[in-house]
């Protein structure tokens, strides 16, 4: 079955000042027409843990409870292959899933999954809506928790689909440090430079199961968390952190770390009951990005990793434990045209005409110049 992934970019326009070289530290490349070819895999792994009910001790506090083992579910989904075009700060790009999973079916069995993208830059913010779904997990750990498991293949969960909806915000500090160059190759980064980042998410996560996520030997017979199969969580986040590019001569390193606070609504369903609580959770984010990127070509390495964190039925009595780790691999390579001058005005004239429609929505940002004698 082939799953199409549809990522469209799009870049509002500054002043012809805010676009110019920041101090040669970066490129743009409005003038030009891109092409590119990537291949990607993106996975969602689960983890989930039974903890003793109440605490680590026994009831004479003497003898420090066993902690349970992780089950840990990995989706088989295979690689992404796609093509991209880009013109000005216009872009979109299109991708199959191939035939190849990352691991052997008659093992693993195979996952399905759907991803939609946009993303886009308005004034000083890089806005980020993604929606994304899983179907069909394998258990990796089942031999850990059960001694009696003598097979090759893993225990399958073609019953496990999972949801999800990312909403990102974020700004940085120093205009020296072009996101568009580092991520998006939209623009070309000269010169090292650094900065710092402020970041609001929001996230929707939502995991259904047909039965428990937990298989029998894996639940605490202590605890009735065991037999959890849904969980939905939303999430409101703020995050802070650092950001850096190192270039030579076209080559570049660039990353981005960040830790916050979240507040998180959380509604599950046990065996016996529905529940729902709020909660305070750390978040991490990071992101990384490493290549070649030139005025007529490119080729980067990127690897995005998100973590969301669970715990039931507090975060100081904690019974069930439930992380999710996001994690993106890209390679893109592309090359960049010439434009002609009929394509360029097109260009401009369409870019004009967004800036123009976004302002009237969301109101003009008004700057005071200062006067010169």
């Amino acid at each position: 079955m082939l799953i199409s992934l549809f990522n469209t970019s799009t870049v509002y326009s500054q002043t012809v000042s805010e676009n110019a070289h920041i101090h040669g530290f970066v490129r743009d490349i409005d003038d030009k027409i891109t092409g590119s070819i990537f291949l990607s895999n993106s996975k969602l792994t689960l983890l989930f843990n039974n903890y003793p009910p109440k605490n680590w001790w026994d009831n004479d506090a003497l003898v420090r409870r066993d902690r349970p083992k992780d089950v840990i579910y990995v989706p088989n989904n295979s690689y992404l292959i796609g093509l991209g075009i880009s013109f000005g700060n216009l872009g979109i790009r299109a991708s199959i899933q191939t035939p190849i999973s990352e691991y052997d079916e008659n093992i693993y069995g195979r996952s399905s999954v759907f991803r939609l993208r946009v993303d886009g830059f308005v004034k000083k913010w890089y806005l980020d809506a993604e929606y994304y779904r899983y179907s069909g997990f394998t258990d990796t750990n089942v031999a850990i928790y059960d001694s009696t498991w003598n097979s090759p293949q893993k225990l399958i969960r073609d019953d496990i689909i999972t949801r999800s909806i990312n909403l990102h915000a974020v700004r940085f500090s120093n205009k020296k440090f072009s996101y568009k160059a580092i991520f998006k190759q939209k623009e070309i980064q000269l010169k090292s430079a650094f900065t710092t980042y402020f970041k609001l998410r929001y996230r929707s996560e939502n995991y259904n199961a047909a039965a428990p996520f937990l298989p029998p030997l894996a639940r605490n017979p202590e605890s009735e968390f065991g037999t959890l199969s849904r969980l939905v969580m939303n999430d409101l986040t703020v995050l802070g952190g650092g950001a850096g590019a190192l270039v030579w001569k076209g080559f570049y390193f660039g990353a981005m770390i960040g830790v916050g606070l979240g507040a998180q609504h959380q509604n599950y369903t046990l065996a016996t009951r529905t529940g729902k609580r709020y909660a305070l959770l750390p978040a991490l984010d990071t992101k990384a990005s490493a290549g070649y990127n030139t005025q007529r070509m490119f080729i980067t390495l990127s690897l995005n990793t998100e973590i969301t964190y669970s715990v039931l039925p507090s975060i100081v009595d904690q019974e069930f434990l439930a992380i999710s780790y996001f994690t993106n691999f890209e390679i893109n390579c592309g090359y960049r045209f010439n434009m002609g001058p009929n394509l360029n005005r097109t260009v401009q004239w369409t870019n004009h005409f967004i800036k123009t429609t976004i302002e009237t929505i969301i109101g003009k940002h008004n700057k005071k110049n200062k006067e010169q004698d």
